[in-house]
This record gives C-alpha cells, sequence and structure tokens, in this order.
C-alpha cells in the first residue's frame, strides 16, 4: 500500500473519530443539571461569619464557592497531586494512560490510575461500576466536559462536587466544617489534607482515623516538595500542624433573622446580611434574661430590633427569648409580627400637624371629654388635663388632643404619611380606620415602625430598611429637616419609667428620644428609643395575644429599650439643629399662645415654623367697660357716658369654659351687661355639642320616654348668660353653659335651636328613630 493511501486512510480514520464524537455528542449531550446539584444556602453576618445553613433537600453539606474565592494553595496542590497537564489536555491525557497501563502490568493489578479532572467531574456526575466500558464512556463524557467547558469553569465544578465523607461535598463546606474558615484562607497543610480526603473520605476520616489521615496529607506534601511546586521548610512546617479533631455543627445563629433573609431572598448559594453578630448575641443575652422575669409577671415574651440609621441596615433582630423554646411562640419572628402600635403613631400625627402649618409644640390643645359622633376617646388613666401644651400632650401620651390633631389634619392625609413611611400593613380605606387610627386602631410591625422613627433622625426622610448590603437609594421626604429636630426634642423631654428625672444625667446614659404605647385591650406594649446612630424598638407581650391588664410602654418595654441603647450607642447623641432660617422664635400672649393683641399684657417666646406656622391673633384677652357704680358691663349707646371703668378680662375658650365649670373649677365670668344699654352682639355665637346633626338616636319601645331624654350641651362664650333651648321652635329648657339640660324627643327629624343673652343662635337638625 502506499505511502499516501496510508495517509489517506489514517486521515480518514481521523476524520471519522472527530465526526462520530460530535455525533454522539449531539446525540448524547452531557447531563449538565448533574454538574450543579442543590446546594445549602449560606447566611453571613456582616463580616462574612456564617449565621445559619441551610441545607438542600437531600440533607448534603454542600456549599458553593466561586474560584476566585478559593485559596491559590489548594488549586496547586490539587493540579499537582491530581492533574498535572490539566490545562493542556483534551479531557483525558494519552500519557498517563500509557503510564498508569504500564505500572497496572508489571504489578499484575491495579496500582495506578489514569484520571483526569474532566474524567472524574464526570465519574462523581454520573457514578457506575469501574468496568472497561465505563471507563471508555467516563473518557467521552470528559472530552464533553473540556469541549463545553473552559478550564477555569471546570476546576470550579470539581472543587464543588469533591466528595469529604459523611453529606460533606464540596472545598467550602469541608472548608468550614472541618477547619472553621472559608477555602480562601487555607493553608498548606489544610489544603494537602482536602487533597487526600476525596480519594478515600472514609479512610483518611482525620476523626476516626487519624494516623492514616496524616500519612495520606504528608504524603501529598512530599509529593508537592517533590515536583517542586512548595519548598522544602514550608513543607515542614505544615506537616507539623495538628489534624481537625471535630467536624463543626451546622450553626444556629440568630434563627428568626436568618429565616427572614431566606424569606425575602429566596435560596441562593450565599446570602451577605447586614447584621453585626456580636450586638446580636449581647441583645439576645438581655431580652432572654427580662423576658425571663417578665413571665412572673404573666408575659410570656418580647422582640427587639436595632437599626442603624446612616444606612437603615438592620444590626440586631431578636423575634423571640428563644426561637427553640416550645411554647410562648418561641419560632415566630414578633419583630415581624402584626400587632397593634398603640400610641406610638403619635409623634407623626403632630409632626404631620406641624408641617401643616396647624401647631407648633406651645400650641394648647384641650383634654376634656369629646364626642365625635359616638365615638369618644379616653385617656389610659381615665383622667383629664383640660387644657395643655402640645409637646405635653406628647409626652404624657393625651389621647384626646391626639384624636382632635387627628381630626383637624384628616385620616387621609395621615394614613398616606404613615403608608409612604414603610408601614405596609395598613391596607384598608382611610375610613376604615377612622380616629382610633392614632391610638392604635391598626397593625404594624415593630420593624417597619422602629425604621419609620429613624427617619425623625434623617431629616424627616424614610428610607426602607436592609438586612442585605444593597446601594438602595430610594427615599422619600415625609418630614421638614426642622419638624423632624423638633419631634426629637419633645420625645426627649419624656421621663423614664420609674426613675426621677435625673437619669438623663448618668454618665452611661446616652441621649434619647423615645416613645411607648400600649394597644387596645392591654395586649402590646412598645418603646422605640432614637440615639446617635441608632433607633432601637423593643415590643412586650404575649404572642397568643391573650391580654394582661395592667401592661403598658413605659413599665414593662421601657426599661429594656434603655437597657439596649446603652449597649448600642452609648454616649449617643441626638441629631443637631438644623441650619438656616427654618425655625424662628416669636412672641405671643402668655395667656392663649395666639399671636398677641392689644390687650395682652403678658407675653412669651415660642419656637415656630418660618413660612408654615398659621396663628390667629388673640382672641381671649378683650377689653370691657365697667360703670363703676353698678358694676354692670356697658355697651353700646352707654359707652358715652362719661364715667367709664376699662378692664381687661382674660377668657377661656368655650369648651375648656364648660368642662371646667361642670368639674367645679375657677371659670373667669364677665360682668353682665347693664339692662338699659343697647345689645350690640359681638363675639361667637353657642355651639351646640349635643345632640350631634351627624348621629340618629334610637329609642327603645320597652322604656319610657322620660328615661331617654337626650341631653343638651353648648359651648359658650362667658359674656353668654343664660341659653334658651327651642326645640322645633318650641322652648323646653333654659339654663347656664354649664348647668346639664335634657328633654324628652319623639321619633322622626327636630331642629334644636339654642340662644345666649345677647341673642346669639345656633342651630342644628337632628334624627330620632322608634325603637324595635
Amino acid at each position: 500500500m502506499s505511502r499516501n493511501k496510508k495517509l489517506l486512510i489514517t486521515l480518514g480514520g481521523i476524520a471519522f473519530c472527530f465526526v462520530a464524537f460530535f455525533a454522539l455528542d449531539m446525540v448524547f449531550p452531557f447531563p449538565e443539571h448533574k454538574l450543579h446539584p442543590d446546594t445549602a444556602t449560606v447566611v453571613y453576618d456582616r463580616d462574612h461569619k456564617p449565621l445559619r445553613i441551610f441545607l438542600p433537600a437531600d440533607e448534603a453539606r454542600r456549599m458553593h464557592t466561586n474560584i476566585s474565592k478559593v485559596s491559590p494553595v489548594l488549586i496547586r496542590s490539587l493540579l499537582a497531586s491530581e492533574d498535572g497537564w490539566y490545562r493542556y489536555h483534551p479531557g483525558i491525557n494519552p500519557i498517563s494512560v500509557v503510564r498508569a497501563a504500564l505500572s497496572n502490568l508489571l504489578a499484575g493489578r491495579v496500582v495506578s490510575g489514569a484520571s483526569t479532572i474532566p474524567m472524574q467531574i464526570a465519574r462523581m456526575a454520573t457514578p457506575e461500576p469501574r468496568t472497561f466500558s465505563a471507563k471508555l464512556k467516563e473518557s467521552f463524557r470528559a472530552v464533553q466536559l473540556k469541549l463545553h467547558h473552559s478550564n477555569e469553569e471546570l476546576l470550579e465544578i470539581y472543587l464543588n462536587m469533591l466528595p469529604y465523607g459523611g453529606n460533606i461535598e464540596g472545598v467550602a463546606a469541608a472548608s468550614h466544617f472541618y477547619f472553621g474558615h472559608d477555602p480562601s484562607t487555607l493553608s498548606l497543610a489544610e489544603s494537602a489534607l482536602l487533597t487526600t480526603l476525596p480519594r478515600g473520605p472514609a479512610f483518611y476520616d482525620p476523626l476516626r482515623h487519624p494516623q492514616q489521615a496524616k500519612l495520606g496529607r504528608n504524603h501529598v506534601m512530599d509529593q508537592l516538595e517533590e515536583r517542586g511546586v512548595f519548598p522544602t521548610a514550608e513543607v515542614a512546617r505544615n506537616k507539623e500542624v495538628p489534624l481537625p479533631t471535630a467536624i463543626l455543627p451546622v450553626p444556629l445563629k440568630a434563627s428568626h433573622f436568618s429565616r427572614m433573609v431566606i424569606e425575602r431572598n429566596g435560596l441562593p448559594p450565599e446570602i451577605m446580611t447586614t447584621l453585626n453578630y456580636k450586638l446580636q448575641q449581647t441583645a439576645e443575652a438581655r431580652l432572654k434574661e427580662y423576658v425571663s422575669r417578665l413571665r412572673n409577671a404573666d408575659i410570656d415574651n418580647a422582640a427587639c430590633v436595632i437599626i442603624h440609621i446612616p444606612t437603615r441596615e438592620i444590626r440586631a433582630l431578636v423575634g423571640s427569648a428563644d426561637f427553640f423554646e416550645k411554647g410562648y411562640g418561641g419560632a415566630i419572628n414578633l419583630a415581624e409580627t402584626k400587632r397593634s402600635p398603640g400610641s406610638t403613631l403619635k409623634p407623626f400625627l403632630y409632626a404631620l400637624a406641624m408641617d401643616k402649618g396647624l401647631m407648633v409644640p406651645a400650641t394648647f390643645l384641650y383634654d376634656i371629654p369629646v364626642d365625635f359622633s359616638g365615638y369618644s376617646p379616653e385617656n389610659y388613666d381615665r383622667t383629664w388635663s383640660g387644657q395643655v401644651e402640645m409637646r405635653e400632650a406628647l409626652a404624657r401620651s393625651l389621647n384626646v388632643p391626639a384624636v382632635k390633631t387627628l381630626a383637624r389634619t384628616g385620616v387621609s392625609d395621615f394614613v398616606t404619611l404613615l403608608r409612604k413611611g414603610g408601614l405596609t400593613t395598613l391596607d384598608k380605606k382611610p375610613m376604615e380606620y377612622g380616629l382610633p387610627l392614632v391610638l392604635g386602631g391598626c397593625e404594624v410591625k415593630l420593624t417597619e415602625l422602629t425604621n419609620l422613627y429613624a427617619s425623625l433622625a434623617d431629616n424627616g426622610r424614610y428610607r426602607p430598611f436592609k438586612i442585605t448590603p444593597s446601594a438602595d437609594n430610594i427615599s422619600s421626604q415625609l418630614f421638614s429637616p426642622e419638624v423632624s429636630w423638633i419631634t426629637l426634642q419633645m420625645l426627649s423631654k419624656v421621663s423614664r419609667p420609674e426613675m426621677n428625672d435625673t437619669w438623663m444625667l448618668t454618665s452611661d446614659m446616652p441621649e434619647t428620644a423615645w416613645k411607648t404605647g400600649t394597644s387596645f385591650g392591654h395586649r402590646d406594649a412598645w418603646a422605640i428609643g432614637i440615639s446617635g446612630d441608632y433607633a432601637v424598638g423593643v415590643w412586650v407581650g404575649n404572642p397568643d395575644g391573650r391580654p394582661r391588664k395592667g401592661i403598658s410602654g413605659a413599665s414593662h418595654a421601657g426599661p429594656l429599650l434603655f437597657d439596649l441603647l446603652r449597649i448600642t450607642s452609648p454616649g449617643g447623641k441626638l441629631p443637631p439643629k438644623p441650619d438656616g432660617p427654618g425655625i424662628t422664635e416669636i412672641q405671643v400672649c402668655a395667656h392663649s399662645h395666639q399671636l398677641p393683641g392689644p390687650f395682652c399684657t403678658e407675653r412669651i417666646t415660642i419656637q415656630t415654623l418660618s413660612g408654615k406656622t398659621q396663628l390667629k391673633p388673640c382672641e381671649y384677652c378683650k377689653q370691657i367697660f365697667i360703670d363703676p357704680k353698678s358694676g354692670f358691663r356697658l355697651s353700646g349707646e352707654c359707652l358715652d357716658r362719661k364715667k367709664l371703668k376699662k378692664m381687661i378680662i382674660r377668657t377661656l375658650p368655650p369648651q375648656l369654659a364648660r368642662w371646667r365649670a361642670e368639674n367645679n373649677m375657677e371659670v373667669p365670668l364677665i360682668p353682665p351687661l347693664a339692662p338699659d344699654c343697647d345689645l350690640i352682639p359681638a363675639g361667637n355665637a353657642p355651639k351646640i355639642v349635643s345632640p350631634a346633626s351627624s348621629t340618629p338616636y334610637l329609642l327603645r319601645k320597652d322604656t319610657p320616654l322620660k328615661y331617654q331624654q337626650i341631653g343638651l350641651k353648648a359651648d359658650a362664650e362667658a359674656d353668654s348668660g343664660t341659653l334658651y333651648w327651642f326645640l322645633d321652635g318650641r322652648l323646653v329648657k333654659k339654663g347656664e353653659f354649664n348647668q346639664n339640660l335634657f328633654t324628652e324627643v319623639e321619633a322622626g327629624k327636630h331642629k334644636i335651636s339654642v340662644t345666649d343673652s345677647l341673642g346669639r343662635t345656633d342651630s342644628i337638625i337632628f334624627e330620632v328613630l322608634g325603637g324595635k
């Protein structure tokens, strides 16, 4: 046969092999999914320390890693020991095959293998009995792998598939469970052991067979020394390194937080988080110890969250006293559970009112009984304080002033604000919440509420809280920086529970703005504080919703809050006053805290918001003229008399005057008008409070009318004198504005009118329904 013909046959054979291979590659593609089995999800803290490892369905401790995160020492060790020509051969190494065949033939048994790294990957992906046909198939698969993957890709797959005994797979898992660190810092001794173990995970098990493991490890290092991969001195030093004596348990740290991370991020191989585990440990210990005392008072559990305000990262989150505790709702993440917030929403209502220009900290509000179409809020202690400044109403968490303020600002605007501030649980229409909203008539999560407070210390800017690092710049302006600062100042004046006011002067107590809340039905106690760069929120209560009479935010949540603030922000300060002219000081009438009129003889200085605050001229400091002989007040044509005495009087708002009179408290009175003077009515007409035009009244058929009378009440000026009540044009009652008057009314629509002694009148239409 001629040389050309032999060449053609040879080339044809080679071409046939190539065609056959590519045909087989198309018909029998490599099962790629076998290269990427489900891995565990590792949740790390902010320092890249594992918090939790969530194993895949097959319970394998299989942790994925990128080749860039594996120590070069291990890669050099594996390549030199397992496949020195890895980067050059097509998947199988012909030289190794020949060498192994000769060695085995001379020895009369299998003493050497020729498996390349791609062949090992093929065997691990599709394991079969060690037969000649299986070896051929393995070789074919190895060439497929080399054809479809880069060297770096295959090496990364290999590193993640290596078996290390039991259910430990991959160098990342082996590095963690044997050595307690990630594979990026593996030493030569550790790398040599991880090179040896996959050859016989049971035989070289360092726990059960330490001598065999040490010999295998040191043999690998000797090979590396012989091949010039590592110097003799380094090998000698690493041979003295002790073997691991135990396999680390699967970490179960920050369980509630870790589960929260998984719920929000799914199950990727790795999740970096914002958690500061040292702070987390301290918070867990303090909360657990505190709850052990609470249980003596029939309170089962607590939760806390600590947010770093500049980044909005959650640095600690404790969902209960003990995640693994049976009973007491241990497994429930109470920091993410929807509960009634009590009075903790009040600061944001007053901030909204200030930004609307409706009030300032010194504005007078009225803590007196009120009826909003059948809704009559009361304070926690069932007492009333009369006239109070807004800052006092907030500091003492008075309910009626808050409800009245919400009626002025509007429920819809308040709901919009809270939703804009991240309270995702407010999913009803505003009118479904109504005025009780500001007293806790809704449900919130501790995480979201604490982050809303963080906005006050961030110049009024809302940003979502984070549990994983991100460059998110989503934000919205809730309040002006000036209003935010003023609100924090008001919250910093609250006294600490069960301590005198000198607590703020203690050396370890940070400067703090804080608020407490107690929910409807005595079910939830809250305390949230701001200091330095941190916002801390605490919830205390029973996870099953069981009420506990007497529970309160100040007494039961406040102490834990301050304990955590000492730890989190020692020496912390509140934000400085904003620069610029946004906050100005003006003088107002000391009696009414309104703009001073000509008869306001005493004045005080208060803070207002430039261009926003809307103050009215004082209505309650007046000048009147008196007849010095009779003492009667003069008006009209009587003002022409020569002998007049000027007098400055201070009156009260009608609603406050009526409440004080009803409770036998002093009410400023105006001298009666002289009977011979022409009447020129001035001032405000009485305003009917009861009956209410918006509330139908229901008569019971089984009860006589005399026992179902409707109360007659009106807010009236101090000069109103006697009030005359007309029902459908018929005089039914008369009396002073502070007298308790009642009248019988039959079913139907009626008009009620009230006229004071000066002829000023108010009237409404109301309805009475027949009883069933």
